[in-house]
């Protein structure tokens, strides 16, 4: 098991550098052509094709069990670090977990094309639309965020859907754009367990 030192933040917390904290990848995920950076736990039955995952700017990200990252997905964060201090605006607390520059839940998809910028939180059997951009967001659990959506410093709340090209800098925007959801990401998750067997098969 590859080193990964505590997230908890105090005084004494060293984030980085990058280079001397590798992701933990738990051995039944499958990760292919992508790069992983940094202090990056990856649970079971992960599905990671084609992404760029860095925790190093902003660390650590969680990527929960049954989750998948599709093709040219991008996870970053901002600075989680000055002078060996950690920056609390940079991380979320995530209750009984510490603290993450980017936490996502489990059985989350993630599509191609998404870019999620830390400090940013995924709640569990949410799906991410094509091309959406989450930027210091807090995303609700059975959530569906439509292709081409901007999502920046807000909390979208569980059990909604999102309509593609919709633009949510803050949380009173988020009435305009709720449409009715699909259940789609049930399907997507199961379709990506399955890729995943393949792939190692």
């Amino acid at each position: 098991m590859n080193n990964i030192l505590s997230n908890e933040v105090n005084e004494k917390t060293n984030f980085l550098p990058c280079s001397k904290i590798k992701p933990s990848i738990h051995p039944t995920a499958t990760v292919r052509n992508s790069q992983l950076v940094g202090n990056v736990i990856v649970e079971e039955n992960v599905h990671i094709v084609n992404a760029v995952i860095r925790a190093d700017e902003g660390t650590p990200f969680y990527i929960g069990k049954g989750s998948n990252i599709q093709d040219f997905a991008v996870l970053h964060g901002y600075t989680t670090q000055e002078n060996n201090n950690p920056i609390k605006k940079s991380l979320i607390n995530i209750d009984g977990k510490g603290y993450y520059s980017i936490y996502i839940s489990e059985n989350v998809s993630i599509s191609h094309g998404v870019l999620v910028h830390g400090p940013s939180h995924i709640k569990e059997n949410t799906f991410i639309g094509f091309k959406v951009t989450i930027d210091g967001a807090n995303i609700g659990s059975n959530v569906e965020i439509g292709a081409h959506s901007y999502i920046k410093n807000v909390n979208i709340p569980d059990n909604i859907a999102i309509t593609p090209n919709a633009v949510i800098t803050q949380n009173t925007d988020i009435d305009k754009y709720i449409v009715q959801t699909t259940g789609l990401n049930k399907r997507i998750v199961e379709v990506n367990q399955e890729m995943a067997v393949a792939y190692n098969g």
